[in-house]
């Protein structure tokens, strides 16, 4: 038996045989001579059109069982990456200028991409690698007459394991029975991650050097919540897996119940719960798990994988989009948060000493109000549709505000002469995320009209430990008294003006904390679609009371550690079955 760790990219247990679906493609350097490049270019051309034929057969297939959901507009996405100007492009100068096959210009030019997204730290952005990765796998594969790997002879209940899965590949597999999967490359923000959550299959991505372990036939226990693989388990480890996956499903079935039940309290407490979404794929999933609206919509997507940046009319359209997915729930736009480890290639911004405290967020908005007005011009449009709400990042004081919202005049200036339906009655809010922020939200909160904690950052800049060094991690700590203070001063400076507040940072999707939050009077909370159910569930079981009282003792502690053993001693023994060992 052997344990391989890896990233939980899709929760929950698979168990069965391994299958082998074929690892990254081999190319060798090869030289051509000059009348030989215009051959390679239609080799080339010829490779593109066959994967977008393959690719356009699976989405038909997709259309007729579902119609043109989450899985087809990916599929759609992986289409235009075909027409990628730094991969298409740049392979075809690598055949004339350097005269070398198409197969291994084309590897080249992957490798370019591959190294500029390694070198970001944000994992959502270099998670973006993983789609380039499969469009180039494709493609080489057609180039040298190779099958695409398909579902055809993998045995229903199978783990199939790769080197990577594409969205495709995921769809594909999924529809023929298989049970889960595990892979070398991708993350828990990949395409292929997204699907695999959509379609309620297991994935661990991120497993190294598995190969020289595990051989077709096998049996795996895939575990998608801790991010585990078990390689030839034991009677006894299997049968503890087997218990896991029966207790998984009998949970999952008692939220599914639930899923229309509005989040009350058992004191009659409201508490509204959103989503936080990335892709418009996402939106649907967030309906079907209940959310109440979108309270966080990234909206950096649009700009990822181009070297152009998006029109309004794009802008206008995906906006729309995301509404009417919602059928008149609230969507709240968060504004471009680029900059920092968020540079996409359409984006140049000045390099500093300390991109996280330097141009990023609003702070690139309003260096370049060009790029930041067509975003609004988009929103305000939108809003003539259904219910938007727009949400900027990192103010840091009332001054910055206060230029935002003259922009935000401007703009509907702009499009009341330009005679273009919009609604200039927004709401506009804040979201705390620096320490100065939290201490004046009193102050900014009589300028705007709802705020939102926003924690990763929050947390991050309170502390002054960036999350992503492993050196000073440790420090990284949401019940941290210094977060719990700041948290309070917001909320009660919101509740005092009669403002909206929420929280959407990851802290308010952790099941451990929803009492510390409702304790804290938050009662508007935006989370990973998936969280939803389960904390909707502590929501539904609790009195606001027994939370007050327990956020009350807490913050007369002194340590986060202490705060920590206290929260999860209580939320433990209160709800058992939601805080099992395997879950907590």
């Amino acid at each position: 038996m052997l344990r391989l760790a890896g990233v939980g990219a899709s929760p929950g247990i698979a168990m069965g045989v391994a299958h082998f679906l074929g690892g990254r493609v081999e190319v060798q350097e090869r030289r051509i001579f000059t009348d030989e490049v215009a051959n390679e270019l239609r080799r080339f051309e010829d490779a593109i059109g066959r994967s977008d034929a393959q690719l356009r057969r699976i989405q038909q297939q997709i259309a007729e069982q579902e119609g043109d959901g989450q899985e087809y507009r990916i599929l759609e996405a992986h289409r235009m990456m075909l027409a990628d100007v730094h991969l298409v492009e740049e392979t075809r100068r690598i055949i004339g200028s350097d005269q070398v096959s198409a197969e291994w210009a084309l590897r080249r030019a992957l490798d370019q991409i591959q190294a500029v997204f390694a070198r970001i730290e944000d994992a959502y952005f270099r998670e973006r690698r993983s789609d380039i990765d499969m469009i180039g796998e494709r493609i080489l594969r057609n180039l040298l007459g190779m099958t695409p790997p398909g579902h055809e002879g993998v045995p229903k209940g199978a783990v199939v394991f790769a080197h990577d899965l594409s969205p495709a590949d995921v769809t594909q597999l999924g529809r023929a029975g298989v049970s889960g999967f595990f892979t070398e490359g991708g993350g828990k923000t990949s395409h292929s991650a997204l699907v695999a959550r959509a379609l309620g299959l297991p994935l661990v991505a991120g497993v190294q050097g598995f190969i020289k372990h595990i051989r077709t036939g096998m049996t795996v226990i895939v575990d998608g919540g801790r991010g585990e693989v078990i390689l030839e388990p034991d009677f006894e480890v299997q049968g503890r897996y087997a218990d896991r996956a029966a207790r998984d499903l009998v949970q999952a079935e008692r939220l599914a119940r639930a899923r229309e039940a509005p989040a009350i309290s058992l004191d009659g407490e409201r508490v509204h719960l959103a989503a936080n979404v990335e892709l418009l794929e996402e939106v649907p999933i967030s309906v079907e798990l209940g959310a109440d609206g979108i309270g966080l919509f990234r909206t950096e997507f649009l700009y990822l994988e181009r070297s152009t940046l998006p029109t309004e009319e794009e802008q206008y359209q995906h906006a729309l989009a995301a509404l009417r997915a919602m059928d008149g729930r609230d969507v709240c736009f968060r504004t471009l948060d680029l900059g920092g480890d968020k540079l996409p290639t359409s984006v140049r911004i000045p390099a500093g000493n300390n991109p996280a405290l330097g141009l990023r967020s609003i702070r690139y908005s309003l260096w370049r109000r060009d790029v930041f007005k067509l975003q609004l011009r988009a929103f305000y449009r939108a809003a003539a549709v259904g219910p938007l709400r727009i949400m900027f990042p990192l103010i840091s004081g009332v001054a910055e505000l206060r230029t935002v919202r003259e922009l935000c005049s401007d703009v509907c200036a702009e499009l009341q002469r330009d005679g273009l339906e919009h609604n200039p009655e927004v709401p506009l809010g804040v979201m705390i995320e620096t320490p100065s922020a939290a201490v004046i939200a009193d102050l900014l909160v009589e300028e705007c009209d709802f705020l939102s904690i926003g924690t990763n950052d929050l947390i991050q800049y309170a502390l002054a430990a960036d999350r992503q060094d492993e050196h000073v991690g440790y420090l990284y700590h949401p019940l941290h008294p210094a977060i719990l203070r700041l948290v309070r001063t917001v909320v009660g400076a919101a509740k005092r003006a009669g403002k909206p507040v929420s929280m959407c940072g990851d802290m308010a999707g952790d099941p451990r904390f929803c009492w510390v939050l409702l304790g804290l009077g938050l009662r508007s909370l935006s989370m990973a679609p998936r969280q939803i159910p389960i904390v909707k569930s502590i929501v539904r079981a609790s009195r606001i009371a027994a939370a007050e009282k327990l956020t009350e003792e807490i913050l007369r502690l002194r340590t986060e550690d202490e705060v920590e053993e206290a929260v999860n001693r209580v939320m433990k023994e209160r709800f058992p079955i939601e805080f099992t060992e395997e879950t907590s």
